[in-house]
């Protein structure tokens, strides 16, 4: 059923993310023994090309990745002719060779982000639920627990313990708040239009019910859209329509209809948990005698 639902990268994404979780050895031992194999290698390509690629952790990777869009994006929008593709290559390429930007115009100082949600008791060591690093999957708790502990910043997402949505506070707007913006980007990594898998911070904020047709600006009606299916939503006759629990349908002009889940969902806490808890928080009615017992008159 999802196989029909999403591409080969996403349904990639998706079955690394089953199968980590289903692993019978645990992730920081799989973590340590992975890491052992990361490598450098270079592959010979045609007319004078060459790939280098480069093997390691999962989020000294993105960080790298994230690190190379945002000097190209400083770039292209101070007016380089360059495609966002060959600044990437570019930057990165002068990054390797000096340390430090030297391409006229490229902002020096910009480090590279990564965004990882940890479940507050897997940080704590009591929990087991894995942490999800943005744009990859699940990491393992002793990499994730590293990242914590070196983060510049940090953001408090509360989830529903039963559904295990990410939930949101903010009033309505006119204006998506950077929070909104945020919120949605959380929930949808990716571009929501089928198929596609360019990051949500490449793409446009879309109000999934258009704005000047009623549709409201707050989370519930956000989703991120890149700029070529932002146009195609609007001046084709692709429909998208939000179904409450942070899953959008899309329907083709063809009649075609596809399901985009959010990747941004925690799983929602053990039942157990919640009865323990819940009984916890309930009151002890205490008698008047009891209430006297110690009392000295």
């Amino acid at each position: 059923m999802l196989a029909a639902e999403v591409n080969p990268k996403q349904l990639e994404k998706k079955a690394r993310h089953e199968v980590e979780l289903a692993q019978p050895s645990t992730a920081i031992e799989r973590a340590e023994k992975a890491a052992g194999t990361r490598r450098i290698y270079v592959d010979p390509a045609a007319d004078g090309m060459a790939q280098l690629t480069l093997l390691a952790p999962a989020p000294e990777i993105h960080a790298i990745a994230d690190r190379a869009v945002r000097l190209a994006a400083g770039l292209k929008t101070a007016g380089d002719p360059r495609s966002m593709g060959h600044l990437k290559v570019d930057v990165l390429t002068d990054l390797l060779l000096n340390g430090e930007p030297s391409i006229p115009g490229a902002t020096r100082g910009i480090r590279g982000r990564v965004h990882v949600m940890v479940p507050a008791m897997t940080l704590l060591g009591v929990g087991d639920e894995a942490a999800i690093l943005r744009g990859y999957g699940p990491i393992d708790p002793a990499t994730a627990a590293q990242l914590t502990a070196d983060a510049t910043s940090w953001r408090r997402i509360l989830t529903d313990p039963i559904t295990g949505r990410i939930l949101a506070t903010d009033p309505r707007d006119y204006r998506p708040t950077a929070v909104m913006i945020d919120h949605a980007r959380l929930v949808h990594p990716e571009c929501v239009f089928p198929g596609c898998t360019v990051p949500s911070e490449q793409a446009d904020m879309d109000h999934t019910e258009d704005h000047a047709y009623g549709g409201g600006t707050v989370p519930e009606n956000l989703a991120p859209l890149s700029a070529g299916h932002h146009r195609a939503k609007h001046h084709t006759r692709w429909q998208f329509i939000q179904n409450g629990d942070d899953t959008l349908t899309a329907t083709s002009p063809a009649g075609h209809v596809y399901t985009v889940r959010p990747e941004g969902r925690m799983r929602p806490a053990p039942r157990a948990l919640i009865t323990a808890t819940a009984a916890a928080a309930t009151p002890t009615r205490i008698t008047d005698e009891e209430d006297l017992t110690d009392c000295p008159f």
